[in-house]
């Protein structure tokens, strides 16, 4: 009896210690640093069929491509869905892209309120992202979603930035130079840079 006392103890004295002296300040950097180690996700996508406990190579890497996995019975090999996107970017990311998209997609705006909105646009996101000139949503996606993707190309730039090229077919080819962040150990899309390949 003494010995199972004694362990319970000692437990609760390792656990103790443990948490008294970690170090409780996670920024972006320290997530990613960890996750290169183990993936820690509960991928935001859900789509991912991995097992959690896999060490991988490069789970940034990995994570971006499950975010083109079709969907059960969809005939392409790559796809990707509309309604992920607040899902795998940052809030304050998808609201840059609605604030630029209402200014120069289509819009309600009369003459004389598109040089005041984009005066706020601009005001608002000049310090934080580039800043868009035209219509331009996440990948260079269209309105609906893509079934049929042809090829899907993701190389790592640095720790937390990776170039994904799209192949959607009918000659439509966009390069994206995309900056992923850790929110709540899930990878998230903070900006995507899109270009649209000849």
């Amino acid at each position: 009896m003494s010995v199972k006392i004694f362990s319970t103890i000692l437990a609760v004295l390792l656990v103790t210690v443990g948490c008294a002296s970690s170090d409780n300040t996670n920024t972006p950097a320290r997530e990613m640093r960890r996750n290169e180690k183990k993936i820690l996700l509960s991928d935001s996508t859900k789509n991912n069929d991995q097992p959690a406990s896999k060490v991988a190579a490069d789970p940034a890497k990995e994570w971006l491509e499950t975010i083109f996995r079709c969907e059960e019975r969809k005939p392409g090999k790559y796809c990707y869905y509309l309604d992920k996107e607040e899902t795998i970017c940052t809030a304050r990311f998808m609201e840059f892209l609605q604030d630029a998209n209402k200014i120069y997609g289509p819009s309600n705006l009369t003459d004389a309120e598109l040089p005041e909105a984009e005066a706020r646009y601009k005001a608002k996101w000049k310090n934080v992202y580039p800043l868009n000139t035209q219509e331009m949503w996440l990948f260079g996606r269209g309105n609906d979603d893509a079934l049929t993707i042809n090829a899907i190309l993701i190389k790592k730039l640095s720790a937390n930035k990776y170039s994904v090229f799209i192949d959607y077919g009918d000659d439509i080819k966009t390069q994206n130079e995309v900056q992923l962040v850790v929110e709540k150990n899930n990878y998230k899309i903070d900006y995507c840079k899109t270009t649209f390949a000849q």
